[in-house]
């Protein structure tokens, strides 16, 4: 049996698209460390997980698909996330005081 071909990227459930699509994102610091492709994109067709220092500057573009990642404030109502790395755990603290003192600036 010989496979026909189509022009039409098309699936049972609608048309194709990319996993990784140039868009931006918002991200929280309990989603941290951040990689691309994320864990709600399908990776059936994605790139290789790069992971991204957001931490350090607040938006990272991932350079495989140009997803653009911004990084929101913290929020100093909710409990602190739990870090596995203690730069990012660090940042958050530094980020966290900002906000508290009333300054938006960033190192």
């Amino acid at each position: 049996m010989i496979a026909k071909r189509t022009n039409e990227n098309v699936s049972k459930d609608g048309p194709l698209e990319p996993a990784c699509r140039e868009q931006v994102r918002e991200v929280g610091w309990d989603e941290l460390p951040l990689s691309c492709p994320t864990a709600e994109m399908e990776i059936w067709n994605a790139h290789p997980r790069e992971y991204l220092p957001i931490h350090r500057t607040g938006r990272e573009q991932c350079e495989w698909c140009g997803t653009v990642y911004v990084l929101k404030p913290p929020d100093p109502d909710r409990p602190p996330p739990t870090f596995c790395n203690i730069e990012i755990e660090n940042r958050y603290r530094q980020a966290l005081a900002r906000l508290q003192s009333g300054r938006d600036d960033r190192e």
